[in-house]
């Protein structure tokens, strides 16, 4: 897969309780090319959506129906670093000021040229991910999330379908916590509820591969209460 379709295949989230203007947005991506897009019209769907996908980058609306973008915006950079691009009616520089203090990274006003939107949207994925790549490396292994293998003392480890999509969403949010409940969902989806045990089994079965002492983890660390966080 080419840099260009690395792009195109990033899922994007669309928060705009205008619904017209959502699904005009949607469909301006999906001609350009794009092919995993979510949409959500308040910051409570936005926040569900978020929490259970893996969201490559964030079209948010400031003014939705139960509070301000900002929130929605804060509440995501508790966990990522995902591109958040800033929708609004509103061309005060204050609230542009707002806007990104809240994390965001652009920001765009409305009305705009759907065609402009698409190429800031580019543009923003580019730079947020011009230094990705399939592989995580740590410090005595190598992971090849697209082979799905660990290489690691001149060996070749298999991971397991299960086991990649647990990295892939630690990767995501390397460095943070992600909860318990947020694996659970984004592997076995929204009837997650009771997968915390076979989760702990994955979690061991990784470290196995990727750490020099799995009983004492450097890399994929527990989080007593809250979760897992992957170190790179």
């Amino acid at each position: 897969m080419n840099f260009e379709e690395q792009l195109l295949n990033k899922r994007i989230l669309i928060v705009d309780d205008d619904i017209a203007l959502n699904d005009s947005i949607k469909e301006v991506l999906v001609n350009r090319g794009f092919k995993k897009i979510s949409c959500a019209y308040s910051i409570s769907e936005g926040i569900d959506i978020f929490s259970v996908s893996h969201i490559d980058l964030i079209i948010l609306d400031v003014m939705l129906p139960d509070g301000e973008g900002y929130l929605l915006s804060k509440y995501v950079r508790k966990s990522s670093d995902v591109p958040i691009i800033f929708l609004t009616a509103k061309n005060n520089p204050d609230d542009e000021i707002k806007g990104l203090d809240s994390g965001g990274d652009d920001y765009v006003t409305k009305p705009f040229l759907p065609k402009t939107l698409t190429y800031r949207i580019i543009a923003l994925l580019r730079r947020s991910y011009k230094d990705e790549s399939e592989l995580i490396e740590l410090t005595n292994c190598t992971i090849d999330l697209n082979n799905a293998s660990v290489k690691k003392n001149g060996k070749n480890l298999s991971l397991t379908p299960t086991e990649i999509q647990i990295l892939r969403k630690l990767y995501a949010n390397k460095n943070y916590i992600v909860s318990t409940e947020t694996i659970c969902d984004t592997v076995w989806g929204i009837e997650s509820f009771g997968y915390e045990k076979s989760l702990m089994v994955h979690i061991r079965n990784i470290r196995e591969k990727i750490e020099i002492t799995p009983s004492k983890p450097n890399h994929l660390i527990t989080v007593k209460g809250l979760g897992y966080k992957l170190i790179i």
